[in-house]
């Protein structure tokens, strides 16, 4: 990964981040878990899910970093997402075209106190920064993860954090969309 690409992936973490705050300014514990009338999840089970989803690759994407640093796998070459991150990417960007329902790992769970979910959130984004830094210059299209949600799907750890932000940006729109119909 290049270091360009990987300045392009901390701005993208650096926007998710903020807009995850935006997302709960102002809102009680009460409008956070909230349910939209139509069905589906509240702000703090959109959260909760990303956070779900964060702990689920950062793992995997850290591993397979390990991997990477232990053979000295190093490239200067642009990282490119294969054919199935390029898939995943593509259909995990807002608005989303299709719903879908997620694997039972993934759906949100107790939480207690919802406030506390955006800092949550944020610390996982802190995590994912750091990988993103261990990333540069390594040779991350020449190793693939598994993918949480389905372990036969395979792509690139460069795909991984790409996946990652594009999932984020989905449900991001999808809370400020419930704000913007409550």
């Amino acid at each position: 990964m290049t270091p360009a690409q990987a300045r392009d992936l901390k701005a993208e973490i650096e926007v998710v981040s903020r807009e995850s705050q935006a997302v709960v300014a102002g809102l009680d514990p009460a409008a956070m878990t909230k349910r939209p009338a139509s069905g589906g999840w509240g702000v703090a089970e959109i959260l909760q899910h990303l956070i779900l989803t964060a702990d689920a690759m950062i793992p995997l994407i850290d591993g397979a970093l390990q991997d990477l640093e232990l053979a000295g796998r190093r490239s200067t070459a642009r990282a490119g997402l294969g054919v199935m991150g390029w898939l995943l990417v593509k259909a995990l960007e807002p608005p989303p075209r299709m719903k879908s329902k997620t694997s039972k790992p993934f759906e949100p769970v107790a939480f207690g106190d919802p406030l506390t979910l955006v800092g949550s959130l944020l610390e996982k984004n802190a995590r994912l920064l750091a990988l993103i830094d261990r990333a540069e210059g390594l040779a991350t299209t020449t190793v693939k993860v598994a993918s949480p949600f389905n372990a036969s799907v395979k792509y690139t750890v460069y795909a991984a954090f790409r996946i990652t932000l594009a999932h984020a940006r989905r449900h991001l729109w999808q809370a400020r969309a419930l704000r913007r119909d409550s």
